[in-house]
């Protein structure tokens, strides 16, 4: 294998793919991103069995193949090259399962050259073909914005797997996605120039959504389907392919309160602040702030017993009964961060009931905060 290709468009390639390789794989052969060189591309590619991604890059090909190079080596030499343009040439050893890769500067090959060692493999399968009868376009910028404002409330490694993804769903001209772990819940709806191909609920992994939020800005449209029950998402010059989570997702209409007697509105950019600064003082692990409404004020507090206490007011507009609920700090934080407009609705009935949090210039959001016992 042999080709000349750009330095920093190689670079790229790789931070593209290797975020799929987790650091338990650092002696396995899933350790490694499979390098093709075809055509007038060069094909990257990395898997964990679970998640597949490729990304294309063009170079100019003397020599077709393919081997694997250890990832971790080959993103640290590219992080130092100063060239212009790479020379990349694959030789197998005598019994042809081993490899040595030279990379040397394109122009004057004789100022650098690094020698790494690699496997002659063509085991790892990673993302075939795929026609394009089973996928259908899709705009970048709706499905990143869903993603943001929905994956801060799913779980990472929870036992309730269904818990630890993006719960995805299509009808005609309308897609819905919700995040949850269990105390929290956030559902975002838009409309769609085209319906999705598929019209089940799918669970795509949080590792997934991670790296499609890495694709997703690199180009206004992609392309998005199911192919052997996984989720298959092309992306400019990258393809990612995930198995999908298995089971059956909560009922999340169920989880929202339809009738809430009291509402606030608060100044989002000071409820941040306010919030921010009263978690300095809440206790670990709980880090529990308590928000007690009363007319037209608030009082934000939190403690750690022996040490410290603030106590914090914020003028909003609330018209209510006197009430005090207790959430988890952070929550707050992120479910303020998630919303767009500079305030925040907060609707509820009792101390003890779900809360919800709404963006007055999004009626097609809602988030669910679930108070904690004070």
């Amino acid at each position: 294998m042999k080709f000349i290709i750009n330095s920093q468009e190689f670079q790229k390639a790789i931070s593209a793919v290797e975020g799929v390789i987790t650091v338990r794989e650092v002696r396995s052969i899933l350790s490694n991103i499979k390098i093709e060189s075809s055509g007038d591309k060069v094909y990257l590619s990395a898997t964990d069995l679970e998640i597949s991604i490729k990304h294309s890059v063009p170079a100019q090909i003397e020599e077709e193949g393919n081997t694997l190079i250890p990832a971790k080596q080959l993103s640290n030499t590219f992080k130092t090259v100063n060239f212009q343009k790479a020379f990349i040439q694959t030789d197998p050893d005598k019994d042809g399962t081993n490899s040595k890769t030279l990379i040397t500067d394109a122009e004057k090959k004789e100022s650098y050259e690094m020698f790494i060692n690699g496997i002659e493999n063509d085991d790892i399968r990673t993302i075939a073909n795929v026609k394009n009868t089973d996928v259908v376009d899709f705009p970048c910028i709706i499905l990143s914005e869903m993603i943001k404002k929905t994956n801060y409330a799913v779980a990472v490694d929870d036992t309730r797997f269904v818990f630890n993804g993006n719960y995805l769903i299509a009808s005609e001209g309308k897609i819905i996605m919700v995040g949850t772990d269990g105390r929290r819940l956030s559902k975002i709806e838009r409309t769609i120039p085209n319906s999705l191909p598929f019209t089940k609920g799918v669970i795509i992994p949080h590792k997934a959504i991670k790296e499609i939020l890495k694709m997703i800005d690199s180009s206004e449209t992609g392309k998005i389907g199911i192919i052997d029950n996984q989720i298959y998402i092309h992306i400019g010059n990258t393809e990612l392919l995930c198995k999908l989570i298995d089971g059956n997702y909560p009922d999340y209409e169920a989880v929202i309160p339809k009738d809430m007697k009291s509402k606030a509105i608060i100044n989002k950019e000071l409820f941040l602040l306010k919030v921010r600064q009263a978690l300095v003082s809440a206790e670990e692990p709980s880090r529990q702030i308590k928000l007690e409404f009363s007319k037209n004020n608030l009082q934000i507090s939190a403690s750690t017993q022996g040490s410290q206490e603030a106590h914090i007011s914020l003028a909003i507009d609330y018209e209510g009964d006197d009430l005090v609920i207790a959430f988890k700090g952070d929550y707050l934080v992120d479910v303020a961060k998630a919303i767009d407009d500079q305030e925040l609705h907060f609707h509820f009935s009792t101390s003890n009931s779900p809360v919800i949090v709404k963006d007055p210039s999004d009626s097609q959001y809602t988030a669910v905060i679930m108070p904690m016992k004070i």
